[in-house]
């Protein structure tokens, strides 16, 4: 089957026709006068698969592009940055190999074909490693949006990969570098591959056989969407009818095959969405029109449909959960469970309230908290006894009772310096000296 043709790299050492075995005798055989056009489109038809064929080879600068890729995704995908990912697949090389392989179904070239397998098996494999390695050493391995976009391809997913194959191959036969970029952003290649590696690094399979599909629904897609357009625009040999119709027949096989896992998966989408809708509707008529939704998760769960949430009323509703449930069940068709948790939303007045409220309970334990420093101040040394000292907090006032003559000259110059000290830092209290004073008995007073 395979072809050999010097004008594109790999190909065999025979002179390169674009149109295949049977098209090389038959264009010996036309008049003259249409040799020039036809030798034209001949060289067009080379250059293009030989462009196609330098894209496929596995060298350092495709390892080099696929591990740079990888691993940018796989960043992108952790922080949950549409932005990153997008900026790894205008990186990633995975889309010329690919292409290889549309374009080696259609010329037949078997070198072709297998060369750009090898190169995809290989970056294959090294993009899920790089992200493997990756979310191995990051400490953070939580499922974002972004990571599960890429675990639950539809049949809109099978849409665009056929769509963006089709641009593919048309800007590679004009050079068209620009449409390239748009083609590398529609049909993602990279992210699900990293998605791979994130499923089986955290033992998450479902999310790595989700990605699994996203990829294998984009490259074969994308690989057959290359295939039929490079066949109409006379890219291999000159095929019988019946030769050409099997070829059309099997990629539509393929594709219906493939389309049945994504239909489902796409019923399952639009089902999940038409009951969220429904029971957020439902649950906005049965709450107050002061009372808001705060979270509200609605899923599949088999053939029923599992609600839970948390909204902030007004009043307590007790039969919120039962009503909703009812009112969802007849709409839906289908068993519904509701698990709704009600919380009392706080009025201006009570917030104002707690507000006052925290701000008091603030200040005395700043006045606690400046008492015991002012304490600990004053009794540094053991100079100053703590039972001669007086707090008043809420005056914010100390008064140390003294015996001048009983201290001595050098001791009440030291309590003199601790007093100074601390009113120093403490300039919003009032430290003074107190005297002490014998107490009287009141038995010897009357």
């Amino acid at each position: 089957m395979a072809g050999n043709h010097p004008g594109v790299p790999g190909m065999g050492g025979a002179p390169f026709d674009a149109g295949g075995r049977e098209a090389a005798r038959s264009h010996r055989a036309r008049r003259d006068d249409d040799n020039d056009d036809v030798e034209d489109d001949d060289h067009t038809r080379a250059l293009v698969l030989a462009s196609v064929a330098r894209d496929a080879r596995l060298d350092q600068k495709f390892l080099l592009l696929i591990t740079l890729s990888a691993a940018i995704a796989t960043l992108g995908l952790l922080q949950g940055s549409a932005a990153v990912v997008i900026g790894a697949m205008l990186v990633s090389p995975l889309l010329g190999p690919i292409m290889g392989v549309g374009f080696g179904l259609a010329t037949l070239e078997s070198s072709l074909i297998k060369r750009s397998l090898v190169t995809m098996a290989a970056g294959m494999a090294l993009a899920i490693l790089v992200a493997m390695v990756i979310i191995w050493l990051s400490p953070i391995q939580d499922v974002t949006a972004e990571l599960r976009a890429r675990t639950q391809p539809t049949l809109l997913d099978l849409g665009v990969a056929v769509v963006g194959g089709i641009a593919g191959v048309y800007a590679i036969m004009r050079k068209l570098s620009g449409v390239m970029v748009g083609v590398a952003i529609a049909t993602a290649l990279v992210p699900p591959l990293s998605t791979i590696g994130f499923g089986l690094a955290t033992g998450r399979f479902d999310f790595a056989l989700g990605a699994s599909l996203l990829f294998l629904t984009n490259t074969l897609a994308i690989a057959f969407a290359a295939t039929i357009v490079a066949r109409l625009n006379k890219f291999g040999p000159s095929m019988t009818a019946q030769h050409t119709a099997m070829q059309v027949v099997g990629i539509i096989v393929t594709l219906g095959i493939l389309s049945i896992p994504l239909a489902l998966s796409l019923n399952d989408i639009a089902r999940e969405l038409r009951a969220r809708t429904t029971v957020q509707a439902e649950l906005d008529r049965l709450l107050g029109k002061d009372d808001r939704v705060d979270t509200l998760n609605v899923r599949l769960d088999g053939d029923d449909v599992a609600v839970d949430g948390v909204v902030l009323v007004d009043q307590y509703a007790a039969r919120l959960n039962a009503e909703l449930a009812a009112k969802s069940r007849d709409k839906l068709d289908r068993s519904v469970r509701v698990s709704i948790v009600q919380l009392r939303q706080q009025t201006n007045a009570a917030a104002e309230f707690e507000e006052q409220l925290n701000r008091r309970i603030a200040t005395l334990e700043q006045r606690d908290a400046d008492s015991r420093n002012v304490i600990a101040g004053l009794t540094v040394g053991a100079l100053v006894p703590r039972e001669r000292i007086l707090i008043d907090g809420q005056a914010r006032r100390a008064v140390i009772q003294r015996d001048r003559e009983a201290e001595g000259e050098q001791v009440a110059a030291a309590v003199d310096r601790i007093m100074a000290s601390v009113q120093a830092d403490y300039p919003q209290w009032l430290i003074t000296n107190g005297t002490l004073a014998p107490v009287e008995d009141p038995a010897e007073s009357e």
